[in-house]
C-alpha cells in the first residue's frame, strides 16, 4: 500500500471515530455517574392486566300470603322460603400501558447536528415515547385507549305494594241490656262499634278478591262490553296499565325475585419469572359471593395463569450475540413485545381466556444512533415506521 493512501484511511479513521453522533441514548442506570448532561428522558411501557369480574346477586323474597296463594289463586309455583344466591356471570380480561420503572432512557443529542432541521421528540403524558422527528396522530391514539367505567355495587332491592285498603275493619258488637223498671221488664239493644285489626286471611282474601275484579275488568275491556268505542291505543294502554297492577298484587302471593350486579375490578402485572404458576385472585362461592383470596375457609379458589407464545426468543438471541460491546453510542432503545395466553379458572373449570400483547415478555433492541423519523406504538414500545431524515 503506497503510504499516500494509508495516510488518507488513517485520516479518515480518525476523523470518523471521533465525530459525534446526532442521537446518543444511554440506559440511565449507565449515566448514573455522568453529571451535567443535557437531554430528554422516556420510558419503555409495561404491560398491567386488568380483570374485570361481574357478580349476579339473586334474592327470592317469598309473598306475605304465599300460604293462601292455592286456596284463593289456584297458584302452586310460588317462593316459599327466602334465598339468596351469587353467580359468576361474566369475567373481562384487558390490559393497560404504564412506564416500566426499569426501563427510562436518556437521549443526549448534539444540537448542533439539528441547526438545519429542528429535533423533537413527542411523549404521551405518562412519559412514554410516541414519535421522533415526525408527525403522531394523538386523535387515534385517544381512540385506542381504554374506555374509563365506573364499578361498584349497584343495590336492586325488591319492595312489595301490599294493601288495596286499609288494615283496620269495622267490628260492630251488639249489647244486650235487660233493664227492670218498676214491674216492667225492658230489653235495650246497644250498638257498639270499634276498629279491629284485620287477620292475615282476610287480607290475603281482600287482595285475591281485587285480583278477580281486575281481570273481569280486562275481560270486559277487550270483549267490547264497556259499550265505549275506545280507540286501540287507549285499550292497548288500559290493558297494560291493569296488567301491571295485577302483576304487582300477585306478587303477594307468588313472591318477588330481586337481581343485582356487584362489579370488582383486579389488576396484576405478569412477570417472566411467574411464567407458568397459578396466581390467586379471590375466591368464590355461590351462597356468599366473592371474598378475599386469604379466605381460606370461603368458596372455591379463582386463579389467572400466563402462557408464553416464545415468539421473541430468537430475536433475543441474535440481539444478545451479536451486540458489539465496542460500541457505546446507540440510538432510540424499543421493545419487541410477545404474546401471551391468559387464563383464569374456578378450581379447574376455564372461566376466561384471552391472547395478548405482553410487552415485559418480549425483547429490547435500539436502533443505530441516526437522524431517524421514528414511529412507536405507545401501548407496546415496538417501532411502528421508521425513515432516515433527508438532508
Amino acid at each position: 500500500m503506497k503510504p499516500g493512501l494509508f495516510s488518507l484511511l488513517f485520516l479518515l479513521l480518525v476523523v470518523s471515530c471521533s465525530t459525534p453522533r446526532p442521537v446518543q441514548v444511554m440506559h440511565v442506570r449507565q449515566m448514573e455517574a455522568l453529571a451535567g448532561q443535557e437531554g430528554f428522558y422516556y420510558a419503555l411501557p409495561r404491560t398491567v392486566l386488568n380483570i374485570d369480574v361481574t357478580v349476579t346477586k339473586t334474592e327470592k323474597i317469598p309473598g306475605p300470603f304465599a300460604e293462601y296463594a292455592g286456596k284463593y289463586l289456584g297458584l302452586t309455583d310460588v317462593i316459599r322460603d327466602k334465598s339468596v344466591n351469587y353467580d359468576l356471570s361474566d369475567i373481562k380480561i384487558s390490559s393497560y400501558a404504564e412506564p416500566d420503572p426499569t426501563q427510562f432512557y436518556f437521549v443526549k443529542y448534539d444540537p448542533e447536528a439539528f441547526e438545519e432541521k429542528p429535533f423533537y421528540i413527542s411523549f404521551t403524558e405518562s412519559g412514554l415515547i410516541k414519535s421522533v422527528n415526525t408527525y403522531f396522530d394523538s386523535e387515534s391514539y385517544k381512540l385506542a385507549l381504554e374506555e374509563q367505567n365506573e364499578y361498584g355495587y349497584q343495590e336492586g332491592e325488591a319492595t312489595f305494594d301490599y294493601f288495596i285498603d286499609t288494615n283496620l275493619k269495622e267490628k260492630i258488637d251488639t249489647i244486650v241490656q235487660m233493664v227492670i223498671k218498676d214491674t216492667v221488664i225492658v230489653e235495650r239493644q246497644i250498638f257498639q262499634s270499634s276498629w279491629v285489626e284485620k287477620g292475615k286471611e282476610t287480607r290475603a282474601k281482600e287482595v285475591a278478591d281485587f285480583i278477580m275484579k281486575l281481570r273481569n275488568q280486562k275481560m270486559d275491556l277487550i270483549s267490547g262490553f264497556q259499550e265505549i268505542p275506545y280507540q286501540k291505543e287507549t285499550i292497548e294502554y288500559m290493558h297494560k296499565e291493569i296488567n301491571k297492577i295485577e302483576s304487582s298484587y300477585l306478587d303477594l302471593f307468588t313472591g318477588m325475585t330481586s337481581t343485582s350486579k356487584i362489579k370488582y375490578r383486579f389488576s396484576y402485572l405478569p412477570d417472566k419469572s411467574a411464567v407458568g404458576r397459578h396466581r390467586q385472585i379471590f375466591r368464590f362461592c355461590n351462597e356468599e359471593g366473592l371474598f378475599p383470596a386469604s379466605r381460606r375457609d370461603k368458596g372455591t379458589m379463582v386463579t389467572l395463569e400466563l402462557q408464553r407464545s416464545e415468539t421473541t426468543r430468537q430475536p433475543e438471541v441474535f440481539i444478545r450475540r451479536n451486540t458489539d460491546p465496542k460500541i457505546k453510542e446507540y440510538g432510540f432503545y424499543y421493545r419487541i413485545p410477545e404474546h401471551a395466553k391468559v387464563t383464569i379458572k374456578q378450581g379447574e373449570t376455564i372461566k376466561a381466556d384471552a391472547r395478548m400483547l405482553i410487552t415485559q415478555f418480549g425483547t429490547i433492541a435500539s436502533l443505530p444512533s441516526e437522524n431517524l423519523e421514528i414511529e412507536f406504538y405507545p401501548n407496546t414500545g415496538f417501532i411502528k415506521s421508521v425513515g432516515k431524515i433527508q438532508k
